[in-house]
């Protein structure tokens, strides 16, 4: 990207943002340059070789489904387009149709097409410029594939994407509705890839806050039917509230860690400046409010400075009952007389040195709190804050974003390396004012392990998953315990708003490291052969893109598979 374009796109985040918070983000933005030099550096051990995609395009599956890959168009740059359709006749895979619905007043994409002489690109003339939505809809109608795919007009495809979807949809039993991949940014006209997301697996929390998503999405022909097509009362946020919608119609959901889909930066796109489409935020805020009171969730969703990042506040509308066990009497009495409920809400505190399941069993409310030695939740308000995650049922246990006295992130959850040998902290590190990765450390999400120094939990859900594991040491208790949680259906959340203090820790106390927590061998066999097999697809809030020696989100060199 030229000078000139990245001072214009300075200018609009600094207009987005104010001066202080501009400061923040620009010094985060500094610090993550080192990253994107080495995905720079590093982008060839990320695709497939030459002699990768030649074998490619010579496997035959024993599934090969017509995949219809529809494009809404609209007065596309030349460019843009010609190097969008070189990128589709590129495909390893070459069962596919495009579709092109143009809604454009000119003739520029209609030309454009004609000089490409195949029959599986397909171009329909609309009568007129419908909306995003509409017209996206009128290229549904022309699809004839068992499954479709959405690409933006000025966007490209890796030349790998279509396999590594029909490779899933042989593979992978039972056969997903929705299909979606990691992606990267390119500038301009040029292949000069950039900021690679490399996303978590499905994440119903986080999707709630934002449509980390996004692209490269292929879903079914009967998701697409049972779920309706796009929605032109959303438009700018129709994808977002399209994968919601099918959510909430049952679709299962597939994540491939490749990045299969280049996302361009041009001075027109969200991509360069987010306020630029401003109407397209509120339309996503309406679009999970719609959401959430359609899964029967009471609560009110905003914008954040960070658009595309949305704030949720669910509501307390639920009596419940809470047991509040701390390790000292001290903490027994300072929460005691910090926390402030609402009429929703009956609380108890006791004093349980040891944090065991003998004592949590000699309460009898519905839900628990444990609170280690050291451990001090921030604002009156952090109860009703964690409560209000288990108004539905769905989710079985929350944490917060636990700081050091200096304000810097311990962990927000924690994430189990791939061969299961250690945990990691997520964030640890980190300035509480940075949003990390993505946005990540900004967001609450589900994570699939949480620290039992302090966690609020159901009892519903801790009896299901039988109970804290107490023969096991830290880390692997809390790799059991929540690993048999979520096994049960429940949910697991690391919410990064809620702050919790981490004073100096009582001798004999838990005390956080600057490594990975590594696990007894003993321990660890028995855990692989629990959990073994879910270990290998990694953990389910990281991406194996990312190294995992420190729950940093730093990119690693990645080996060709």
């Amino acid at each position: 990207m030229d000078f000139k374009s990245q001072a214009g796109m300075g200018l609009a985040l600094l207009k987005q943002y104010g001066i202080r918070d501009f400061y923040y983000r620009f010094r985060e933005w500094c610090q993550s340059q080192p990253r994107n030099r080495r995905y720079r550096e590093c982008k060839g051990s990320y695709f497939p070789s030459q002699e990768e995609l030649q074998a490619q395009r010579e496997k035959k599956w024993p599934y090969q489904p017509l995949i219809s890959i529809v494009v809404p168009a609209f007065e596309t740059n030349q460019v843009f387009l010609r190097q969008l359709l070189d990128s589709v006749l590129a495909q390893t895979y070459g069962n596919w149709e495009l579709c092109l619905a143009d809604a454009s007043r000119s003739s520029v994409v209609e030309e454009v097409q004609k000089e490409y002489q195949d029959s599986r690109i397909c171009y329909l003339r609309l009568a007129e410029n419908a909306g995003i939505s509409e017209n996206t809809n009128q290229g549904f109608g022309m699809a004839h594939g068992e499954y479709l795919a959405l690409l933006d007009h000025d966007d490209l495809l890796a030349e790998h994407a279509l396999f590594e979807m029909v490779k899933a949809l042989n593979e992978v039993s039972p056969r997903p509705d929705v299909i979606y991949s990691d992606e990267d940014k390119m500038a301009g006209d040029s292949s000069n890839y950039c900021d690679p997301s490399f996303k978590p697996d499905y994440n119903e929390e986080l999707l709630r806050r934002n449509n980390y998503i996004c692209h490269f999405l292929l879903f079914s022909r009967e998701i697409l039917e049972r779920a309706g097509g796009l929605d032109g009362a959303y438009d700018g946020a129709q994808d977002h509230e399209f994968i919601l919608r099918c959510k909430s119609r049952g679709a299962s959901f597939y994540h491939i860690p490749k990045v299969l889909y280049h996302w361009r930066i041009h001075a027109a796109s969200t991509a360069y400046d987010p306020g630029s489409k401003l109407y397209a935020y509120e339309n996503g805020k309406k679009a999970i409010q719609d959401y959430l009171k359609g899964q029967g969730i009471e609560a009110k969703v905003g914008l954040t400075k960070d658009l595309g990042i949305y704030r949720i506040k669910y509501a307390r509308n639920k009596k419940m009952s809470v047991a509040v066990l701390a390790e000292t009497k001290e903490q027994q009495k300072c929460l005691k007389d910090l926390t402030k409920v609402s009429k929703w809400t009956a609380v108890s505190y006791y004093y349980a040195p040891n944090q065991s399941n003998q004592e949590i069993s000699r309460t009898k409310e519905d839900y628990i709190v444990l609170v280690g030695a050291g451990m001090e939740p921030e604002g009156a308000g952090w109860l009703e804050e964690l409560l209000s995650f288990f108004q539905d049922g769905r989710v079985g246990a929350v944490s917060g974003c636990i700081l050091s006295k200096r304000r810097k992130i311990l962990q927000s959850g924690m994430a189990v390396t791939s061969k299961g040998k250690a945990v990691v902290p997520l964030f640890e590190g980190l300035p509480e004012i940075f949003g990390g990765y993505c946005h990540r450390a900004a967001i609450p999400g589900n994570v699939s392990t949480l620290p039992l120094c302090f966690v609020l939990f159901s009892r519903k859900a801790w009896e299901d998953a039988g109970k804290i594991p107490e023969r096991l040491s830290f880390p692997a208790r809390e790799v059991d315990f929540f690993a048999r949680m979520r096994s049960k259906g429940y949910g697991v959340v690391a919410d990064s708003k809620q702050k919790v203090l981490c004073k100096k820790p009582r001798a004999g106390s838990r005390k956080f490291s600057q490594n990975a927590y590594a696990m007894k061998p003993k321990e660890f066999a028995y855990l692989k052969e629990q959990w073994g097999s879910v270990w290998e697809q990694g953990d389910m809030a990281y991406n194996p893109n990312l190294w995992e020696g420190d729950g940093r989100f730093t990119f690693r060199k990645k080996a060709r598979n």
